[in-house]
């Protein structure tokens, strides 16, 4: 029995184990993680993906618009009286006398009485429909490059912003391993101070370092969760604490093959070209076919035998219309022409940028190494330092002044190494 309890109670010990791991790491939430919410509940996108949908039903409604059979009703009754026809004040006929008032027998027949259903359809307009639905599809094509272009942009916050969250985690670990060394000094200083090997004084003044040091480590931590706060409001999730963030992996993309300004000009091109052919979609012949079939009379008299029916053709050839289509030629070469020197003037800009970004990574490799080698000779200094103290050889003055440089120079390490993932960031955003 007392083995099966063990038993039980090792399981039991393994799956909380096992709980308590899948726990930790679904804490552990990097930048993919707030990059991918952000993909997901982004409104702009969530609108993008619906028009994307409406551009589709689009194409349907250009063809029923088109190419289907167009069915309507429509009844209308007309009563033309005249007045004073032949002694009576109001008459409805289709014989007036000459002295009638009232409209032209001729014009109204007196009256009509109708109740059709009419049918009709366009002819030979398939140039008409593919010009149309080609305009459909380089709007749809421009909702893509929208939603590359939003996407892309968000990746580039959210980078920038998780980097420097990541930077404030860095210096409140560093500051609250200056803070654990200091309380230990003090505790030395305290000894020193009983033995008089140091003065009252030098305690009072590290002690009070000491809650310097604290009030800034608040101030970080403070900053830490301001900005994870704004990475979830970002990333469109509820706010959770969150303890620390992983390092960014922040991989430098190669060249792409098709450049975003390449492919954004190509659309805007195509849109120019799209709208001046469904202009010119009036200046084609435009054939349709109607019939109708009901009831049709101008009076009451007989009217049951006035149900017929009636078809035709109709061609519509445009003439002149006062030179539109010449206007919105030239107009149309104004907007290529506005859109080539865009092209032109982002291909150079790329390039500057590029080149810019290139070396001042260059320049902060060589800075950082330079710091690297510095902060060396400090760590040596400082250690130095250390061990003078305790022996009471140092005053805590200038002990506390190494430790000050010391800091300084880490922060700017620090900051070093957040801007150098900053530009790689930079480099992402500006190489596609």
């Amino acid at each position: 029995m007392s083995e099966l309890i063990m038993k039980n109670t090792q399981l039991t010990l393994i799956f909380l184990f096992l709980a308590f791991l899948k726990v930790s790491a679904q804490e552990i939430r990097g930048l993919d993680f707030y990059l991918d919410q952000a993909k997901n509940n982004t409104p702009a996108l969530f609108e993008n993906r619906n028009l994307e949908q409406i551009g589709k039903l689009q194409n349907n409604l250009i063809i029923a618009q088109n190419r289907a059979f167009q069915i309507n009703a429509t009844s209308e009754i007309l009563v033309a009286p005249y007045f004073d026809n032949n002694g009576k004040p109001i008459d409805i006929t289709t014989t007036p006398s000459p002295n009638a008032f009232g409209y032209d027998v001729g014009v109204t027949n007196g009256g009509l009485y109708s109740a059709q259903l009419n049918v009709t359809k366009n002819l030979f307009n398939r140039s008409v429909i593919d010009n149309l639905l080609f305009q459909n599809k380089i709007k749809n094509e421009a909702i893509l490059i929208s939603s590359e272009e939003i996407t892309h942009n968000l990746i580039k916050n959210i980078t920038d912003l998780y980097i420097t969250t990541y930077q404030l985690q860095l210096q409140e670990e560093f500051t609250k391993e200056i803070l654990i060394d200091l309380e230990t000094r003090l505790q030395v200083v305290e000894l020193l101070v009983k033995r008089a090997v140091l003065m009252e004084s030098d305690y009072l003044l590290l002690q009070l370092d000491i809650e310097s040091k604290k009030l800034e480590l608040k101030q970080i931590q403070n900053n830490f969760k301001t900005s994870i706060d704004q990475l979830y409001i970002l990333s469109g999730i509820p706010l959770e604490n969150v303890d620390s963030i992983p390092k960014p992996n922040i991989s430098a993309i190669v060249k792409p093959t098709d450049l975003f300004y390449n492919k954004k000009f190509e659309n805007d091109s195509l849109q120019v070209a799209a709208d001046q052919q469904v202009f010119n979609n009036q200046y084609k012949p435009q054939v349709s076919v109607y019939a109708n079939t009901g009831l049709n009379a101008v009076e009451l008299q007989n009217i049951e035998h006035r149900i017929g029916a009636s078809a035709g053709l109709r061609l519509t050839i445009p003439i002149y219309d006062g030179r539109q289509r010449k206007y919105n030629e030239l107009q149309n070469n104004y907007k290529k022409e506005s859109l080539e020197y865009y092209r032109e003037n982002s291909k150079i800009q790329l390039k500057n940028r590029i080149e810019s970004i290139k070396q001042q990574v260059v320049d902060l490799d060589e800075n950082m190494q330079l710091l690297d080698d510095q902060l060396q000779k400090q760590q040596n200094i400082l250690e130095i330092y250390k061990g003078k103290l305790v022996q009471g050889q140092v005053s805590i003055v200038d002990y506390l002044n190494v430790i000050q440089n010391h800091k300084q120079n880490v922060y700017a390490k620090l900051q070093m190494q957040t801007n150098h993932w900053l530009l790689q960031s930079q480099y992402n955003f500006i190489n596609w």
